[in-house]
């Protein structure tokens, strides 16, 4: 019987080219063919118990199976696990966050990190189809606290709640549950949580809050997000930043978005819209907060200071 196998083969290509001594089992393979296999360069030796097809591409998605393979208590965290989920600001780095019991041993690996934790309660735990187990979205923003700064810890936590992940109140129970006070991590996630409004909408994109923490660093009272304009035409905008008290709406023109000649003139209706029911519409594109943004808000809060005069 030959060792590689059409079942072998769809088992590899369903897997990320990944696999453990206990599936090849499974499969019908006895170790000595197992053993033909790595010695022919077929498979390579990836953990204790794990191996990888060479002919596999590699992938976040096969390395982080394979980490679940070797280890049933391991749980990917991390900007690893961000990736996973698909949440901004996580980069590109190889290595892998691991969460796993103190005395877990068998995940030594070069890119692997773990964090050894007493705390990772099956609420923490979700478990893909594909069986890569990764945090939850409430415990990967915990853990992002450490290597995250506040900024970009506030735009994943945005994130979170509006691609309905899980709620503002799920956050808050997190923290409550595995708050630290001597981790700076865990005092940075309830800073950042708590500068937050509960009701509050959440940010679209991650310049929405870049924008949105320069106006609140510069004293910018009674802002809110996803505000929702009734416009005299018959239909409705929503002003990515306003401050409602004023009528003053602060749209952010993302070049996906906003980048076309149709997209411009219904931009230009709805600010026409806008005024005549008294909104003043300030727009920022993409370079203004990438590049300008000291200079943006400074121009802002010069428009504020005028609208607080006149309301006053």
């Amino acid at each position: 019987m030959p060792a590689f196998t059409r079942a072998l083969a769809e088992h590899l290509h369903d897997h990320y080219g990944y696999t453990s001594a206990v599936r090849l089992r499974r499969l019908g393979l006895t170790d000595r063919q197992r053993e033909a296999l790595i010695d022919e360069g077929v498979l390579e030796p990836f953990l204790r118990g794990v191996y990888r097809a060479r002919s596999a591409p590699d992938s976040l998605e096969g390395r982080c199976l394979g980490i679940c393979l070797a280890d049933d208590r391991a749980v990917i965290t991390g900007r690893a696990a961000g990736r996973l989920w698909g949440v901004r600001r996580m980069g590109a780095s190889p290595v892998i966050e691991v969460r796993a019991p103190h005395f877990v041993n068998t995940l030594s690996h070069p890119d692997i990190i773990l964090r050894r934790c007493n705390v990772l309660d099956p609420v923490d735990v979700v478990e893909r189809p594909d069986g890569i187990r990764v945090v939850s979205p409430p415990r990967l923003a915990f853990d992002l606290a450490h290597p995250l700064s506040d900024i970009d810890l506030e735009s994943v936590i945005e994130q979170i709640i509006d691609r309905e992940w899980c709620t503002a109140q799920m956050l808050h129970d997190t923290a409550r549950r595995l708050h630290h006070p001597a981790r700076p991590g865990s005092a940075r996630f309830v800073r950042v949580l708590n500068r937050r409004p509960m009701w509050m909408k959440p940010a679209d994109s991650h310049l929405e809050v870049m924008l949105f923490d320069a106006l609140r660093r510069a004293g910018l009272q009674g802002m809110e997000r996803q505000v929702r304009i009734e416009l005299p035409g018959g239909w409705a905008i929503h002003a990515d930043i306003a401050v409602p008290a004023w009528k003053w709406a602060i749209p952010i023109d993302h070049v996906t978005w906003h980048g076309g000649r149709i997209d411009a003139q219904r931009d230009k209706e709805n600010d026409r819209q806008a005024g005549m029911i008294g909104w003043q519409v300030s727009r920022v594109t993409d370079d203004d907060i990438e590049l300008r943004l000291a200079q943006v808000t400074r121009e802002l809060m010069s428009i504020a200071g005028r609208l607080a005069r006149r309301a006053a």
